[in-house]
């Protein structure tokens, strides 16, 4: 660990956010956890981080929250991976089914500043008016190639609600937090104590710091509660939760989770030539491209990153984990720190690999 402290030592030092925390897993259990920094750095330098501190870990909502959610629904058979989308929205511009939506092959697009036209006046149901939005965004063909896409996860966390028959924070406390024990959550509106901060950002109209309260401004003037961002973790939640879904993907069922559903998603594709997996992608095969590293397996491996500077990264055979918790857009998401966090993220997976192969 004495390697992974100084890379994070290093990128802190350069400027690279405030905070980040490691955790390390082999053989289903963690093996290693480090913490390093402050909370913030501006207006005032904040308070040293430890376990208890809580990281807006962003995209990563989509395989932590929203798709395993997804899972423990399917496994039940209140959810359908071959349901239309337009069964639980009619009014989607996709003709997709949820696997696609799932395996973002549905055809919707990347990414859209719905949050300029939120931000503005006022709105009786900003979550309702974002998922509308999201879903009359014009969609391609289904089926035919995979693009990552916020639109389809904030569709993706409606239809959940639907099937789940409750809003998605809760949704995701029954189906996988409290089963799992997780303490990881979606504040919404409200604000979460000791998290690190993200971005000095302009919002609702003046120049303030985001700091516990979700960064994504799509989520956030959408009601803060989305299939895409909005879930809040510590580094032990995050860790929890990579060790369920190795377990159960290998036979030893955690929560609500099924292992033929969890073996599905984690294999299965919705297009073709993608790395995507349902809800996870993989590591490229092309050295010197992969966030994950170039030592870490390209096969029965799995991963996902967040724009706040988050990653996690599953072995499925030998049941190991790296998760890497940072807040690189702290105090902005400008300069260097979207090239410096892919450097850091496969330094910290490569040094993470070599301490456990020598174990």
């Amino acid at each position: 660990m004495h390697r992974i402290a100084a890379l994070l030592d290093d990128a802190l030092e350069g400027g690279l956010g405030s905070a980040a925390a490691v955790s390390i897993g082999d053989q289903g259990r963690e093996v290693a956890r480090l913490v390093r920094g402050l909370t913030r750095r501006l207006p005032t330098p904040g308070v040293p981080v430890d376990e208890q501190t809580w990281f807006d870990v962003a995209s990563l909502t989509k395989p932590v929250a929203t798709v395993a959610s997804a899972m423990v629904l399917v496994g039940a058979g209140q959810l359908g991976l071959g349901d239309p989308v337009r069964r639980w929205l009619p009014g989607a511009a996709s003709t997709g089914t949820v696997r696609e939506l799932i395996g973002h092959a549905a055809g919707c697009a990347a990414h859209v500043e719905f949050f300029r036209k939120l931000r503005v006046g006022s709105h009786a149901d900003p979550r309702a008016e974002l998922v509308g939005l999201a879903a009359a965004e014009p969609a391609s063909a289904p089926g035919v190639s995979a693009v990552y896409s916020d639109l389809g996860y904030i569709m993706l966390g409606a239809i959940i609600e639907r099937a789940a028959n409750a809003p998605l924070e809760d949704a995701f406390t029954d189906l996988v937090a409290e089963p799992l024990g997780l303490a990881a959550r979606f504040p919404g509106t409200s604000t979460i104590s000791v998290a690190a901060a993200t971005e000095l950002d302009d919002r609702e109209g003046q120049s303030w710091l985001v700091q516990g309260r979700v960064h994504d401004e799509n989520a956030y003037f959408g009601g803060g509660v989305c299939g895409h961002a909005g879930l809040f973790a510590r580094i032990g939640d995050i860790a929890t939760f990579a060790a369920a879904i190795l377990d159960t993907a290998n036979g030893q069922p955690r929560g609500r989770l099924r292992t033929e559903t969890v073996q599905q998603f984690l294999s299965d594709s919705a297009a073709p030539e993608t790395s995507w997996r349902l809800g996870w992608d993989t590591p490229s095969l092309t050295p010197g491209v992969s966030q994950a590293g170039d030592r870490w397996p390209r096969i029965h491996a799995v991963g996902h990153l967040g724009f706040t500077g988050t990653s996690l990264w599953l072995d499925l055979q030998r049941r190991r984990w790296v998760t890497l918790l940072t807040n690189r857009v702290h105090p902005s998401r400008g300069g260097t720190s979207a090239e410096a966090i892919k450097t850091l993220r496969r330094a910290v997976n490569d040094a993470a690999f070599a301490m456990l192969e020598r174990e």
